[in-house]
């Protein structure tokens, strides 16, 4: 196997880190790397890793680095084969690490890949995940990704944002601090956090909502940072999906079984909550989105939104 990585220089990495993982991918002659510049830069490196015969992509940046890699592979991949996907610690947030990458630190990590490289690796696993993709109306295509989320969501990314990354906290933890401080404002009501979003929901399993939602994430994920797995009802779909709305019963005592994924027995659409698994669900609102912790704010006319499985992506965990 041929092994190309990618780095993303603005992950929230420093100079010497980016000067360590030069030099460890150094010491191996079967491996190909490539910093890039900004995410215009990725299916450039893509293309090249493809006339180059690589068939494993490390992918050395945060969530954002993984999707934009995943939106370049499912609209025009330059591989005749798809390639292995490597997810690697090395950005600000990594939450697609935690279910499907190589977990610890980011030198530690390239040294289990290069490990399972040159002489394998009896903990390694390959895992298949389905790929979101979002669409607006007309059909274009507006990203690729592993969770897509909104309301509550894109209120904790915000607020991650503003006043936890800005005082230099990353990780899962800085993650956890967000969600805690959303999940509470959500339930006081505090200003910025207990907005509610008017959505129309049409599900694939022929189910229509049409409301005020607090909260509403879609993931091809099967866990999300700290263990988080907020999805309770089966159903035959590839994605996982959860809204809340507004007036959910009980909420505040409900929270800690859904972010389980362990509904309790008012936990049904009757009293406002939804889970299932579903391959499409088309949304009807004009506010932004989240991708992979990235915000997107579609333009008016691109609502309704389709989100559904653009295809499927194989990850190399360890």
């Amino acid at each position: 196997m041929r092994l190309g990585v990618i780095t993303n220089p603005h992950s929230g990495r420093n100079r010497r880190q980016l000067a360590e993982v030069r030099r460890l991918l150094d010491t191996s002659g079967r491996v190909r790397h490539i910093v890039t510049e900004d995410s215009d830069s990725i299916p450039r490196a893509l293309a090249a890793f493809a006339d180059q015969g690589v068939d494993v992509v490390g992918i050395n940046g945060g969530d954002g680095s993984v999707a934009h890699v995943l939106t370049a592979l499912m609209h025009a991949s330059p591989f005749a084969s798809p390639p292995l996907l490597c997810a690697l610690p090395g950005g600000t947030t990594n939450v697609t690490v935690g279910d499907v990458g190589i977990r610890g630190t980011l030198g530690t990590a390239i040294l289990k890949l290069l490990g399972w490289l040159h002489t394998g690796d009896a903990r390694a696993a390959i895992v298949q995940r389905p790929v979101i993709g979002v669409s607006a109306t007309g059909g274009a295509s507006l990203g690729c990704g592993l969770v897509f989320g909104a309301g509550a969501v894109v209120h904790g990314i915000e607020y991650w944002h503003e006043q936890v990354r800005s005082r230099g906290m990353r990780s899962e933890l800085s993650s956890g601090v967000a969600m805690i401080r959303t999940l509470w404002g959500m339930i006081h009501d505090h200003d910025g956090f207990g907005e509610a979003l008017r959505i129309g929901i049409t599900r694939s399993d022929g189910a229509h909502s049409d409301g005020e939602f607090m909260l509403l994430v879609i993931s091809a994920l099967e866990r999300l940072f700290l263990g988080i797995h907020p999805f309770w009802e089966g159903g035959d779909g590839h994605l996982h999906f959860t809204a809340s709305e507004r007036h959910a019963a009980h909420f505040a005592r409900a929270l800690p079984r859904l972010l389980r994924g362990r509904a309790t027995a008012f936990m049904d659409r009757e009293h406002g909550y939804h889970s299932a698994r579903l391959d499409t669900v088309e949304l009807d609102f004009r506010s932004a989105f989240t991708l992979d912790g990235e915000l997107h704010h579609p333009a008016p006319g691109d609502a309704p939104m389709r989100v559904g499985v653009a295809g499927t992506a194989r990850f190399l965990r360890i």
